[in-house]
């Protein structure tokens, strides 16, 4: 990893390439691609050994928890969003005293939401029945409300310290973001494979292992970048300034109300799987989500600096430069989709070596899983044009309507047809097609627009 890390920062020196937009863009593209790779890599590791350490059902149970504790996450009102915005400009203007004040802002604010979160919670918990709240029987898994309430403590604590991954967005340091999550994966597999050769693997150590390490890592981050390179903008209770919260969050309700829509579609798959079916279904459902998502990932590590580049060229007045990136990101997604098919008619051979055991998944869920990724890939590359320019009220409609039809949907289809699994990937498709005609209709209006602008 460190290797990784010095190579990333080494590229990042060169002086052609941080003198062009394309040339940055593919720097970052690389970094990321080297450190999600390695992520996503821990992540098929990881799959394995948990299920050696826990039963199905056990492991359904911990991916189900975790998204349902993940919606925590999108509770700082887009303070983050607005916080990488506006820093990003204290950074490039040289002025670390504005600069700090965002940090310390925004830090501030953030603690008091979420250990208000907490706070409420600790005097919900005693009344909560996980058990019936989960759909599970008692017997099936011990201190399951302890686990959950020590879970939701960690990850209030996580989603605080978190910022400063915004702040290295902020700086453009993406490799060094991006090293958060390979970094917490092999703690978290390190402790899992400890666990499971002590003979103490257990659904809470697992839980324990899965939730705990990424907050260690951060812990980590803060101390070393604020005691090092951001020494200047160290978060500092006298650097606090009120009148600044409205400026974090004058973009930030509408990424947050974005945020509130894709969290919806994206992470109530599971949630409802394990309400409408059962635990093992949702292990079924994660693990294809996962073989066929890689086309997602990758083409995120492919597209992790475009919002920067997009800004940078819409405020030079590039639109073709735009454009023309806009095209070869739907070169890049027909590839994707290609591997996708291949990875199809390898299915039941790459999860029988990635799984030791045999996964039965249907053919219309895979082709679906497919469908899905393809359709994520193409919203996101017009998403990023969009929110890179502050266009985000169509967007919010179009979310909107996908976020109000996706749960009664998938639990119609659920319910009134045979699809089982491929009912919840199907209204998932359903929901994002909104987003697919108005983020791609809005896109290509703007851009001719502003073409015949530049050229008029």
């Amino acid at each position: 990893m460190h290797a990784i890390l010095w190579l990333c920062r080494t590229i990042m020196d060169s002086h052609t390439l941080k003198n062009s937009r394309t040339g940055k863009l593919l720097v970052n593209s690389v970094s990321s691609l080297a450190l999600k790779g390695f992520s996503i890599m821990t992540n098929f590791v990881m799959v394995p050994l948990c299920l050696q350490a826990v039963s199905a059902r056990e492991y359904g149970l911990v991916l189900t928890i975790t998204s349902i504790v993940n919606w925590i996450a999108f509770l700082d009102i887009g303070i983050g969003n607005g916080l990488r915005s506006k820093l990003s400009q204290a950074i490039a203007e040289g002025d670390d005293v504005l600069g700090r004040k965002y940090v310390s802002t925004a830090y501030y604010y953030i603690t008091i939401i979420f250990s208000g979160l907490l706070l409420g919670y600790s005097l919900l918990h005693p009344y909560l029945d996980w058990y019936a709240l989960l759909g599970i029987r008692t017997g099936d898994v011990g201190n399951l409300s302890s686990c959950v309430y020590i879970v939701i403590a960690v990850f209030t604590v996580r989603f605080v310290l978190q910022l400063i991954g915004v702040v290295l967005l902020a700086d453009q340091k993406v490799y060094l973001h991006d090293a958060i999550m390979p970094l917490s994966n092999v703690l978290s597999l390190g402790l899992i494979f400890a666990f499971y050769n002590a003979d103490m693997a257990n659904f809470e150590n697992v839980m324990l292992a899965i939730s705990c390490t990424p907050l260690l890592v951060l812990i980590c981050f803060n101390l070393y970048f604020f005691r090092g390179q951001y020494r200047k903008l160290r978060p500092s209770l006298s650097q606090v300034e009120p009148s600044m919260r409205n400026e974090l969050l004058s973009l930030g309700y509408r990424f947050f109300l974005l945020q509130i829509c894709g969290l919806i579609i994206f992470s109530t798959s599971e949630i409802l799987v394990a309400r409408l079916m059962d635990l093992q279904s949702v292990t079924v459902f994660n693990i294809t989500s996962r073989y066929f998502g890689i086309s997602f990932l990758l083409a995120n590590m492919v597209m992790a600096s475009l919002w920067s580049a997009f800004s940078s060229a819409w405020f030079q007045r590039d639109f073709a430069w735009i454009s023309g990136m806009i095209r070869r990101m739907h070169f890049v997604n027909i590839g994707f989709i290609c591997i996708n098919v291949i990875l199809f008619f390898a299915f039941r051979p790459l999860t029988q070596l990635w799984l030791g055991r045999e996964l039965v998944v249907t053919d219309h869920l895979a082709l679906a899983m497919i469908v899905y990724n393809a359709q994520l890939i193409f919203n996101n590359v017009f998403s990023m044009f969009l929110n890179s320019t502050g266009i985000l009220n169509l967007q919010l409609v179009s979310g909107l309507i996908g976020a109000a039809v996706n749960i009664p949907l998938t639990i119609l289809l659920v319910k009134h047809t045979n699809l089982g699994l491929t009912s919840v990937c199907l209204a998932n498709i359903i929901s994002l097609l909104p987003g697919s005609l108005i983020t791609s209709i809005q896109t290509y209006h703007v851009l001719k627009l502003k073409g015949i602008e530049a050229n008029g």
